[in-house]
């Protein structure tokens, strides 16, 4: 009996440290992770829709507009993964804000069962895409751009993005003025012989 024991302890010796080890490496993870802060700023600022024919998908697209409190919550969280410098982080923030002052930029992911319908930046697209302003102004954009390589970056900080299947993009439209977010109402249009798309930021 005693040495079942003696057994049992040491046994329970040899794996405790390995115990301690593997809860570090679960609260690396977990530090490594996409916090929910940030989670909470991205879905605020994401639209998405699917659209259907006979209960079949067409095509499913899913957007985040590069708002201001967007591109903050984005420069923080990727400067918390990365351990990013105090001097890199405030030229970051000053490039995104000369960014924000002269465009209205978009991330979108779409899928569209066939392959050839997923042209979004291709000149002759099938698709046309557009900006309504609260004032009922349309802008045509002036850059869009099909993000040919996907990182784990992109991935993490943009859930819906799926390369497999889909394709990502950046879209830009002309900015005027200095709006805030609050005043910068909008809906943008994917319009397309598939059906139209229109997600709207209040």
């Amino acid at each position: 009996m005693n040495r079942l024991v003696w057994c049992i302890i040491l046994i329970l010796s040899m794996s405790l440290p390995g115990c301690s080890h593997m809860g570090e490496y679960v609260n690396i993870s977990k530090n490594g992770t996409v916090s929910n802060e940030y989670l909470d700023v991205f879905n605020s600022w994401t639209r998405e829709k699917t659209l259907y024919s006979q209960f079949e998908t067409r095509a499913y697209i899913s957007t985040t507009k590069k708002s201001r409190e967007f591109n903050k919550a984005y420069l923080s969280e990727y400067s918390r993964i990365y351990l990013v410098r105090d001097q890199e982080k405030e030229k970051k923030r000053k490039l995104l804000a000369d960014q924000s002052a002269q465009f209205t930029e978009f991330m979108f992911y779409a899928y569209t069962p066939e392959k050839e319908s997923n042209d979004f930046s291709k000149e002759n697209s099938i698709w046309k895409i557009f900006l309504i302003k609260q004032k009922g102004e349309r802008l045509e954009p002036v850059d869009i751009r099909k993000i040919r390589e996907v990182t784990p970056v992109i991935r993490e900080l943009f859930p819906y993005v799926n390369p497999y299947y889909g394709s990502f993009y950046s879209i830009k439209f002309p900015r005027e003025g200095r709006q805030s977010d609050a005043s910068d109402q909008c809906k943008l249009i994917f319009a397309s012989i598939l059906g139209r798309v229109e997600l709207e930021w209040k």
